[in-house]
Order: structure tokens, then C-alpha cells, then sequence
């Protein structure tokens, strides 16, 4: 992610987190500003397919084991109506203990909240901090001011139009026994920015402004629960350092986390094929999944932002193919729901008594690859509204520096354990409870897709 960049207008220090993150968190990279170090970029915009509110996760959550139906689901009734957001709660900010949440992000080494402290420890523009982190003289930080009166501020743009500000601090942070100091933005106002409705963001990559960086964290699970037809809300878990750790007997197998050369602190993943009822797509070019040698285009990257997945454009045309076929149903014009972006959708009604297809997401794992499966919760959304259901997979743009991004649907009702310092991703399907004291954070929806394809 880009650091912020600096403005001329004033004292004011514009902090620019570089870059256009495509709809259902693609990550861009954006021409830095003349003023701003050039540096990967994150942005992420927002999320649509939510409806319902969050809810406190607890033990019966991690208690009892994440089942899917290992047959094929009904199409109509099993579809998703909600799709959203990590929240991390419970997180400590400034001297005073206080209950600060944000939204967390994997692509992004960010932190902002609009719950600061009423006094926080505001970085100075002229200070070597804001410097440092902005890549900008002292005279370029404080818009010709050098006094060190002035305030490091920001604005951490997510798109053009779309954007939150405010000014950096430096507070302890706390979350459980993870303490220490941290920059951080104090954000002014959401009110263009893709988190509407959310009060901040936490960035988790491995990027030095990210908060499992600055607390040192080395190990961080998410548990994001599938959605439920008939369910009023929706919940997960989030486990940081000793307590995220493989919840069953079973252990879920793993899988490397890969470095890119161009964007390194971004985590991408060796997707290896994609199966529809156990049987390999055919159509997909060797290859279509690798990171280029340099590290500037290719490969399958995280997020946890979007629920929409990106694939590259080959493989989604397979994967497309694929499912048509196995869905005896008509094709109707999804341009009453988000747009049109979605190019496959179905009348939810004409397919309630259809059989769907499972998709199996193979990643590199040796001899005992590790799998994501899915059935139509993870991949098909139904809007009561238009009567529409449409696949959430689209093609990733051409021009794009990633092949694909892999949204927070398919990874629900999967407990996604990262080791930052192993460098592996493991992925286990069911889980129990851990002690009380290691739940740190629940999941939170928030509303906003559309804007997501729309801005790309």
C-alpha cells in the first residue's frame, strides 16, 4: 500500500494511500504524486452485498464445526443474501482503555479510526516521523511552514471521490496482550470513504504501517461465518498470535504465501486449478495462476474487503462455461441489480428447485493440496429486491498488475489461519472453541457493493 502523499495546499499534508484498488479488492497501482514515495498501493472500495447487522462472535461460533453440504445445494434457497466485512473489536487506543473497532483489511498496511482519543499524541509535520513515512522534506510537509507547529494530516484516498482525513497520531495500541505504539490515522469524517457505516480500518499485511506489523503480531486467523437464509445477522472471529492456530484434530492443510518483487507486502497464494463436481477445468492455459518473474503482473492475492472474486480472464471464461452448462435454467439480464456488472445471472425463482455444482479452489500443497470448497452460498448472490441471483465472480480487467483477487465469500465458513513469519496459509474447515479470552473480534457488514464495480 502506498504511503500518504503531501500536499501543497497549506500546512495541510495530503497522505495519499496510493493507487486504485479494483472492485472487490483489486489491488492498482496508481502514479504516485511528485511529493509522495512511490509505493505499492491497496485501496480499497466498498462493499454492496450487505444487509444484515453484526453480531458478537462467541464460543458456540467456534464451537461447533463449520459444515458444508458436501452435496450439490439448491440453487435458489442456498444462495447468499448477505456478504461483508471482518471487524476487529475490542482494540485499545491512547493511555485511557477505550473499545475502538475497525474493518480488517489484508491487502492494506493502513490504520484509521474516527475513534481517537479526545487528546492524541498528533505526529508534526516537520517531524522526522511524518517525513519518513510520507517521503517529503520538511518544507513539502508543512506546506512551507518548517516551524514543527503543524500537524502531520492526510488524506487516505481509496478511489477519486472516495476518500477519509484527517491528521496521524502516534498512541498505544492495544489489542489483548498485543501492546505497543503505533501510527496511526485519526480520520475527521467516512463520509465519501468505502467504509460508510464503519468507524475504521486495520490494516493486516505485511507492510510496516499494517497493525500486526506495528504489534509485532506474527501469527492471525479469521473465521467469517457462511450466511445463513433466515439469519438476522452475521458474525466471525478473529484470533491473533498463539490462539490462531488450527481449531480441529484435522489441523486443515496449508499452503505457501507468496512474495511479489513489485508489491511485497501483499499475500498472494499458488492457486493451482479450479474443479466444477471434481473434474479440472479444462480451457485454463498453464499458467494462468503464476506470478510473473518480476513480480509487476500475475498471481492470486487476498482480500478480505470485497466479497466479489476477480479471476484471470481465462479462467473465468472456463469457470463461466462451466457452470452453464450444468444449470438448466435460462439466462436473464442481470442490469437491475448493481449495475449490470454481474454478466450471469438467473430469475432466483425459475432455479429454487435446481441442483448446483460444487467449485474446488486447489492450491499448491504438496501431496496433500489444500482446497477451498464451494457451494452456491460462496459464489451466487440472491437480491430480494430485483428477484435476481448472480454468480459474484467476474473477469479481472485487462491492464490490472494482479491475474486474480479472491474475495471474502469464497473464503467464508473456512477458518483462514495466517503464519506471517512461517509464511503459509492454512485453511481448515472446521473448528472448536478456543478459551473465552482469545476472542478478539467479531465480523461486521456493511452495505456497499455496487461502488466497488462501479468505480473500476
Amino acid at each position: 500500500m502506498a504511503r500518504p502523499a503531501a500536499s501543497t495546499d497549506g500546512s495541510a499534508l495530503a497522505v495519499t494511500l496510493v493507487g486504485w484498488l479494483l472492485v472487490l479488492q483489486l489491488l492498482l497501482l496508481a502514479p504516485a504524486p511528485t511529493a509522495a514515495r512511490r509505493a505499492t498501493s491497496v485501496n480499497q472500495t466498498p462493499n454492496f452485498l450487505s444487509r444484515k447487522p453484526p453480531r458478537s462472535g462467541t464460543n458456540a461460533l467456534l464451537k461447533k464445526a463449520r459444515r458444508r453440504n458436501r452435496n450439490t445445494d439448491l440453487l435458489g434457497s442456498a444462495a447468499a443474501d448477505d456478504a461483508g466485512y471482518v471487524v476487529l473489536y475490542n482494540v485499545s487506543i491512547g493511555a485511557t482503555p477505550n473499545d475502538v473497532s475497525g474493518v480488517v483489511d489484508v491487502l492494506n498496511d493502513f490504520v484509521w479510526t474516527t475513534q481517537c482519543v479526545a487528546a492524541p499524541v498528533r505526529v508534526q509535520c516537520a517531524s522526522q516521523t511524518c517525513r519518513s513515512l510520507l517521503a517529503n522534506d520538511t518544507m513539502d510537509a508543512c506546506g512551507g511552514n518548517p516551524s514543527g507547529d503543524d500537524t502531520c494530516s492526510y488524506v487516505n484516498v481509496y478511489a477519486p471521490g472516495s476518500n477519509t482525513t484527517g491528521f496521524l497520531a502516534n498512541e498505544t495500541v492495544a489489542v489483548g496482550s498485543f501492546v505497543g505504539a503505533a501510527i496511526l490515522g485519526c480520520s475527521a469524517a467516512n463520509s465519501t470513504g468505502p467504509l460508510v457505516g464503519e468507524v475504521g480500518s486495520f490494516g493486516f499485511n505485511r507492510g510496516a504501517l499494517s497493525l500486526v506489523s506495528q504489534l509485532s503480531v506474527s501469527k492471525f486467523s479469521y473465521y467469517l461465518a457462511p450466511d445463513e437464509a433466515g439469519s438476522s445477522d452475521s458474525e466471525s472471529v478473529v484470533l491473533l498470535g498463539d490462539a490462531a492456530v488450527p481449531q480441529t484434530r484435522g489441523g486443515g492443510r496449508s499452503t505457501l504465501l507468496l512474495r511479489s518483487t513489485a508489491f511485497p507486502d501483499v499475500y498472494y497464494v499458488k492457486l493451482s486449478s479450479i474443479q466444477v463436481d471434481g473434474q479440472a477445468l479444462s480451457g485454463i492455459p498453464t499458467g494462468a495462476f503464476d506470478l510473473a518473474a518480476d513480480g509487476s503482473s500475475g498471481g492470486v492475492v487476498m482480500g478480505t474487503l470485497s466479497p466479489v472474486t476477480r479471476l484471470q480472464v481465462d479462467a473465468y471464461n472456463a469457470l463461466r462455461q462451466a457452470l452453464v452448462s450444468k444449470i438448466n435454467a435460462q439466462e436473464v439480464n442481470g442490469s437491475a441489480f448493481a449495475g449490470g456488472v454481474f454478466d450471469l445471472c438467473y430469475d432466483a425463482q425459475s432455479v429454487a428447485t435446481l441442483t448446483f455444482p460444487k467449485i474446488t479452489l486447489v492450491f499448491d500443497g504438496g501431496n496433500a493440496p489444500a482446497t477451498l470448497e464451494l457451494t452456491t452460498v460462496h459464489y451466487f448472490f440472491k437480491d430480494n429486491v430485483t428477484g435476481l441471483q448472480c454468480f459474484t465472480m467476474l473477469p479481472m480487467p485487462v491492464g490490472t498488475p494482479f491475474g486474480s483477487v479472491l474475495g471474502s465469500m469464497v473464503q467464508a465458513g473456512t477458518n483462514m489461519i495466517y503464519d506471517v513469519g512461517g509464511e503459509t496459509l492454512t485453511l481448515e474447515e472446521g473448528a472448536a472453541a478456543p478459551p473465552p479470552s482469545q476472542v478478539v473480534s467479531l465480523m461486521a457488514i456493511a452495505s456497499l457493493l455496487l461502488a466497488w464495480v462501479l468505480l473500476f
